[in-house]
């Protein structure tokens, strides 16, 4: 397994600061001790549009320079609208990231069925509107038609992945998909090569080492990427731990244990930091962003040690 930073940390949106311009990240990156940038597909670091051969070109460039691989470009896709229109311009982008993928040299989109997107209040990112909005836009719409409009379009860009040379990867993100079942049935009932699993940790429902046994037996292959995240801090004996009050309920190392036992998972573990980071309902700065990604490297160093 190799560890990578996913540019969605330091994005600007979920601290009281700036964004990192995303050449930027890649020294930054290299000296934390990553091995890989995964670029978020959107502002301000990778919407398709904003980047041409050009800048394509520098961040290859940047990539090479540090010694990184560009693990995967991030789509945010909402495939579950009932309206012609809306899943078109979802579509476009799809194909868009998946070509930004090639240009860039990354082997990875990693793509969902159903994005609420985001909101900005006071220039921080909030879910809380977007969701609301989302879950409540279409009454009459049923679970099964969703479903259907979402699969649909995953055959379709899966279809445009495959002429590119990319691999999607299926995120066992909510909503539509609940469980990792759920994410397979997509995966199965498109039956495509260009198709296949970005399992996560903290997105499962049961967190035992049965339970993680179960999913990863029934992922097997189809695993290409993964993420993690949390907050983090050393102790006094310089050891990275979860932060108090960040714990979480993901057993990693049992996790990663097995993903490797069963799955020989050789590819990317993405970082990311990606909700509002509060401390007494007050924004931290860039600089405690900053600190989060490295300090992140070195607890899933020590994991991968320790396996």
């Amino acid at each position: 397994m190799k560890v990578s930073l996913y540019t969605i940390t330091l994005n600007g949106g979920y601290y009281d600061g700036p964004h990192v311009p995303l050449l930027e990240i890649f020294p930054k990156a290299k000296k934390w001790g990553y091995q890989g940038i995964e670029i978020e597909g959107k502002r301000p670091h990778g919407n398709p549009m904003d980047l041409d051969a050009a800048a394509r070109d520098a961040i290859k460039k940047a990539a090479a320079d540090n010694g990184l691989e560009i693990s995967a470009i991030s789509a945010y896709n909402d495939f579950s609208s009932p309206v012609d229109e809306q899943r078109e311009c979802e579509l476009l982008m799809a194909r868009e990231q998946i070509r930004l993928a090639r240009g860039v040299g990354a082997p990875v989109v990693r793509v969902f069925p159903f994005w609420s997107g985001v909101s900005r209040g006071n220039g921080r990112i909030t879910y809380d509107i977007a969701r609301y909005n989302q879950m409540h836009r279409f009454p009459g719409t049923t679970a099964l038609e969703h479903w259907c409009y979402a699969r649909d379009c995953l055959a379709e860009i899966s279809r445009m992945a495959e002429g590119e040379g990319v691999t999607l990867a299926l995120q066992n993100h909510k909503e539509i998909i609940y469980t990792y079942k759920d994410m397979l049935a997509f995966i199965h009932e498109i039956d495509s090569p260009a198709l296949k699993a970005c399992l996560d940790v903290p997105l499962m429902v049961e967190h035992t080492e049965e339970y993680y046994r179960e999913a990863l037996t029934a992922v097997g292959d189809l695993q290409v990427h993964t993420h993690f995240g949390g907050r983090f801090v050393r102790d006094e004996d310089g050891k990275v731990i979860r932060a108090p009050g960040h714990e979480g309920r993901s057993d990693d190392m049992t996790f990663y244990r097995l993903q490797k036992e069963i799955c020989n998972f050789q590819g990317h573990n993405g970082y990311e930091l990606c909700s509002p980071v509060l401390t007494a309902h007050r924004y931290e700065g860039l600089d405690y962003a900053l600190l989060q990604a490295e300090l992140a490297a070195g607890y899933m160093r020590q994991i991968i040690e320790a396996i």
